[in-house]
């Protein structure tokens, strides 16, 4: 039995144009690439570059897309986000995806499998929120969703952007998917774990980090009660207002957003040894709601050595 090829895809807002340029000089030097690959999977502006290769779009168009008609839609930001307010208005983002995949266009039409994560803020089945992972596999109960639909599903993340249809950023569930796609490909395609490879690509590692001391820290004021400005609102988990370099203006949603995809890589890894590469390369702290981030990402992406990740995928996408 040949390998069962994986591409997983990480959300990252504007940082998604990292992604999508080392996809496009990867496809490049191994054309057969996305041809071969048997499940996409991503989350957030990653459900859209899976989704895209899953329908039979091409790296190349792909980017041009997201360049040309989706960053605008992050070039609006509104007064107080993403602390006090929500930052970005949907609209634009929504009329983009839209615009990109046809309105009639639903999970079972697509040419590959695929997984994309999202949370539902309320699932009536079991009368509470619950994660949720859309797929085409046989048997899914998500085929007749439509395509657009699921990538806003997963897109709408908590500050930045407002819930789509009652569902939430799929970084909530996981901003790596490799796993999910692991379980999907030994429990519903019955694929052997030995089978199995997974080329997981990133939108950036960051260095950001926390070494202060966080005694006394609660979700806004800490020991405070109600400062007279936001001045002397002390260090908090809910928001670091005195940052110093590297350090989350949102402590805790900057972990839960970013720290998973740490856990899936190692996991991954643990899982299937050689048949894991992350390809993720080191970026500053750069926002992932700012387009001006976008033409250092790409140089980024090409100075980036992909030897390494060349040899593995025609090791094990014989291409």
């Amino acid at each position: 039995m040949s390998k069962y090829r994986i591409m997983t895809f990480d959300g990252g807002g504007t940082l998604g144009a990292l992604s999508l340029q080392l996809l496009n000089r990867l496809s490049n030097l191994t054309p057969q690439l996305v041809r071969k690959t048997e499940v996409f999977a991503g989350n957030s502006i990653g459900s859209f570059t899976a989704l895209a290769l899953a329908s039979g779009r091409t790296p190349k168009e792909t980017f041009r897309f997201f360049k040309k008609e989706i960053l605008p839609a992050f070039s609006v930001s509104w007064p107080g986000g993403p602390v006090f307010n929500q930052q970005l208005p949907f609209s634009g983002f929504t009329k983009a995806i839209r615009e990109f995949f046809p309105d009639d266009l639903r999970l079972k039409d697509l040419k590959t499998k695929v997984v994309i994560p999202s949370f539902h803020l309320y699932d009536p089945e079991v009368d509470r929120w619950n994660p949720v992972l859309f797929n085409n596999f046989p048997g899914s109960p998500y085929l007749n969703e439509k395509a657009s639909d699921v990538i806003l599903r997963s897109s709408g993340a908590p500050t930045a952007q407002r819930a789509y249809q009652n569902y939430a950023d799929g970084y909530l569930v996981a901003t790596n998917p490799c796993t999910a796609c692991i379980s999907f490909a030994v429990g519903k395609a019955c694929v052997p774990l030995d089978k199995i490879a997974v080329l997981s690509i990133g939108t950036g590692e960051q260095p950001t980090q926390l070494r202060r001391d966080t005694r006394g820290w609660g979700m806004v004021s800490a020991d405070n009660i109600h400062p007279e400005n936001l001045e002397d609102l002390p260090p908090n988990w809910g928001v670091l207002l005195d940052q110093s370099t590297n350090e989350p203006l949102l402590p805790f949603l900057q972990i839960t957003s970013s720290s998973s995809a740490y856990y899936e890589s190692m996991v991954s890894a643990n899982l299937l040894g050689k048949r894991f590469f992350r390809l993720d390369p080191r970026i500053p702290n750069f926002s992932k709601t700012d387009p001006t981030v976008v033409p250092a990402l790409i140089e980024i992406a090409n100075e980036t050595d992909l030897e390494p990740v060349v040899r593995f995928v025609e090791k094990n996408w014989g291409c």
